[in-house]
């Protein structure tokens, strides 16, 4: 009964924390199939470390292992979705400069509408995380957090700060990601501004939205072969938060 507790204390763990990642998260994989690996995954990290001596002897206490459990798995979880945020604010911001925010696609990994350049930030930076074994590393780092923080407890004090901290990745990558195009395109703006001041006749919004465009996917070609510069050390960021989570800080 200690054994078959802990495993399913541990599988919410690991269940808020890969359904919100690109792990097994808004994917095809049916929900039987995730539930059955979830469990196959608890199970395997339970192996690795002594089962718990006492025993949770109310349900009130269940109910608070079960919540400590939820908020550890998103705390692990929170990782990832700030990268990920990161290609998400980049890519809207340049979807209203150059003029694509009126059009949206289905974004495969939130099952919602997104822009297009948004949406292209997004897959990319799943499938860096996935290349540099991010997936790995989450399990990894579940697996050490149980030394930490065994089955049914809760987020140390000194953990809080982390996250917070954590939160401004997002906001420090998504303008290194972004910034280049951006500072082009308001170039373009400052130049089609001393047009429509010099030549009142022409037409500036309309000759505006080619011009924007046409340098929006220019500088796009040219630095989606530099992405990675900014995606690596973003990715490089959540493994470091995530071993901080592994030691309880």
């Amino acid at each position: 009964m200690a054994w078959l507790m802990a495993t399913l204390l541990v599988s919410i763990r690991v269940a808020t924390a890969t359904a919100l990642t690109s792990v097994l998260g808004p994917t095809q994989i049916p929900a039987p199939a995730r539930v059955i690996l979830v469990m196959a995954i608890s199970a395997l990290l339970i192996s690795t470390i002594a089962l718990p001596t006492t025993a949770i002897a109310s349900l009130a206490a269940l109910l608070m292992a079960v919540a400590s459990e939820a908020v550890i798995g998103l705390a692990f979880a929170f990782g990832f979705i700030a990268a990920y945020a990161a290609t998400q604010i980049a890519g809207r911001i340049l979807d209203t400069q150059i003029g694509f925010g009126a059009a949206g696609i289905l974004n495969p990994a939130t099952q919602t509408v997104s822009p297009l350049l948004a949406n292209l930030f997004g897959m990319l930076a799943i499938a860096v995380f996935l290349a540099l074994d991010g997936h790995l590393l989450l399990f990894k780092a579940l697996s050490l957090s149980l030394q930490a923080m065994p089955p049914g407890s809760s987020l140390s004090a000194e953990t809080w700060p982390s996250i917070v901290a954590h939160s401004s990745v997002s906001f420090v990558f998504a303008l290194s990601l972004a910034g280049p195009i951006m500072g082009l395109l308001l170039l373009s703006d400052v130049a089609l501004a001393a047009i429509a001041r010099s030549m009142p006749q022409l037409n500036v919004l309309v000759l505006g939205f080619a011009i924007k465009i046409m340098l929006g996917m220019i500088g796009l070609a040219l630095g989606i072969r530099l992405a990675h510069a900014v995606l690596e050390p973003m990715f490089a960021t959540t493994f470091h938060y995530w071993d901080g989570l592994t030691q309880g800080r």
